[in-house]
């Protein structure tokens, strides 16, 4: 549910590239060069570099393995056929490895590009919100009490004094009806790429049902767009989606904020608890003084 830092782990591309020799989809265009792009704890990606041409392969950790890989791919494959994403071509289970078409020289988009191309986001997000993919269903009050038991025996008093109007912001958005989308639910700079001028959606892991504000919230919190930039953004995503889009939209995105940055604040903190990586408890802490901040206005 929030960004991934990197972490070091010196002997997984001598893994990588031994896997890669003995992987089917390789079997007629031998590897010539492995590149890492991005390095972590939970996923890893690779730049593999063949006679035919260039792929991602995204390795999964074995701290992973909950994840249903089977619908990520699923979620990855609707969204590449409707031009959004870079299309799945094999995933291994046995292996924890997904690979990927290739978009070369494509760059994480700015949050200057982000801010004045808020439209053609918005445009973006309706169709992916609007894709016909069977998933689990995202019930957030749910999620918040499962990241909460991981944490209890680290639980704390201040925690208890911002987990009261969180839990209740989750149960006062159950009271809005719910515009259910298939949403990527891991929007942040790091999974977007400007290829061609043309944003990409990749790494969806968490790709999922869920009520389609989510993703709106998250843009509106990890790029910090303004007020106008939000309602610009809610005003571009209800012209694409029209009747179908839920009324209440601006009323459900004050509560949804808090419900968000609840995610990633509690997600970072077990991340923290996890790897011992400072990186994670400062990432932390940003998001729980910005819960204090939603709850208090």
């Amino acid at each position: 549910m929030a960004q991934q830092l990197p972490a070091t782990t010196a002997d997984e591309p001598r893994l990588i590239w031994h896997l890669c020799q003995q992987l089917e989809f390789f079997a007629d265009h031998e590897p010539l060069l492995l590149k890492q792009l991005t390095q972590g704890k939970r996923t890893s990606s690779y730049q593999v570099h063949t006679n035919r041409g260039h792929y991602v392969l995204r390795h999964y950790g074995p701290s992973v393995l909950g994840v249903c890989r089977q619908q990520e791919l699923r979620c990855q494959h609707a969204a590449a056929a409707a031009g959004l994403a870079p299309a799945p071509l094999c995933l291994n289970n046995h292996q924890r490895m997904l690979i990927t078409e290739f978009l070369p020289e494509a760059q994480s988009p700015s949050v200057a590009y982000i801010r004045q191309n808020i439209p053609a986001l918005a445009q973006k997000l309706a169709t992916l919100h609007q894709l016909p993919v069977q998933t689990a269903v995202l019930d957030p009050w749910l999620y918040l009490q499962q990241l909460r038991i991981q944490l209890e025996p680290y639980w704390t008093a201040e925690a208890q004094t911002i987990w009261l109007p969180l839990i209740t912001a989750a149960r006062d958005l159950q009271y809005f009806q719910a515009d259910i989308g298939l949403c990527h639910m891991d929007l942040h700079g790091q999974n977007l790429l400007l290829w061609q001028q043309k944003l990409w959606l990749i790494d969806f892991e968490y790709c999922q049902l869920a009520d389609v504000v989510f993703d709106l919230v998250a843009l509106t919190v990890q790029f910090d767009l303004s007020e106008a930039e939000q309602q610009l953004l809610l005003d571009s995503y209800r012209a694409v989606r029209g009747s179908a889009c839920s009324v209440q939209l601006l009323e459900k995105v004050a509560l949804a904020k808090i419900v968000y940055s609840g995610f990633c604040w509690l997600w970072y903190w077990q991340e923290e608890l996890d790897n011992q990586d400072p990186r994670h408890k400062q990432a932390a802490a940003d998001c729980y003084q910005l819960l204090q901040r939603l709850v208090q206005s």
